[in-house]
């Protein structure tokens, strides 16, 4: 089995996950500038104060770079999470209801490789006490609502992220496309993480990882159902 498979550090690959929380909305330091589809323009529906509910074919998918012994060039270790769970009710004036949240389920976390990923999941994560990731939404920025019942938007969403028991505030840059009941989007972390956010140490490996780049790059594809209009 090859080295580089079994202890590539994708630790918050669920965060990710957790990520998958930021399909709703994001917010980051400096707030990009909000875009729309013609079509998002449009009448805007009545649909603030609705719940969305996130399907199972959301997941969460996390990067991180490693040099390994033996191997001439750095490379990405990527680990995906799925078993999405939880739903959000986007407010008027942009912030999120009170019960918001989304969830991922770690013991999920998949790679190419079965030994990394019973490493990351058992000694980086520990699973078996922390089972999930979860992002609790608190607010949009850049975004109009209510939402258009059709259209493409770009928007920065925050809210706190727990892994592994440690909370922490989180942005994401998303780009998500309505369709009627139907939502989709995009979330990606920005900042990146470290992992001594929440509570966790870059694997060293000796003879087997030179190192590990302290950046943990999340990304969240959500899919979530909600009013048609």
């Amino acid at each position: 089995m090859p080295a580089r498979a079994r202890y590539i550090p994708g630790v918050l690959a669920a965060g990710m996950l957790a990520a998958a929380c930021g399909g709703s909305a994001t917010v980051s330091d400096a707030s990009p500038t909000p875009t729309a589809t013609p079509a998002a323009t449009a009448t805007a529906a009545a649909g603030s104060g609705a719940a969305w509910t996130v399907t199972d074919k959301s997941k969460a998918t996390i990067r991180v770079r490693e040099q390994l012994v033996g191997v001439s060039l750095p490379s990405d270790a990527v680990l995906t999470a799925t078993g999405a769970k939880g739903s959000f009710t986007l407010s008027s004036d942009g912030t999120f209801a009170s019960g918001s949240k989304i969830s991922f389920d770690l013991t999920t976390l998949s790679s190419d490789e079965r030994d990394r990923d019973n490493f990351i999941k058992n000694d980086t994560l520990q699973v078996r006490q922390f089972p999930t990731a979860e992002f609790v939404p608190t607010k949009t920025s850049g975004l109009t609502v209510p939402l258009a019942t059709s259209g493409t938007f770009t928007f920065t969403l925050t809210g706190n992220m727990t892994i592994k028991g440690k909370t922490k505030e989180v942005t994401f840059d998303v780009t998500a496309k309505r369709d009627g009941s139907d939502l989709t989007a995009t979330a990606t972390a920005n900042p990146s993480w470290k992992f001594g956010d929440f509570g966790m140490t870059a694997p060293s490996v000796p003879f087997r990882v030179l190192s590990v780049t302290d950046e943990i790059r999340a990304a969240i594809d959500i899919v979530a159902t909600g009013p048609k209009g």
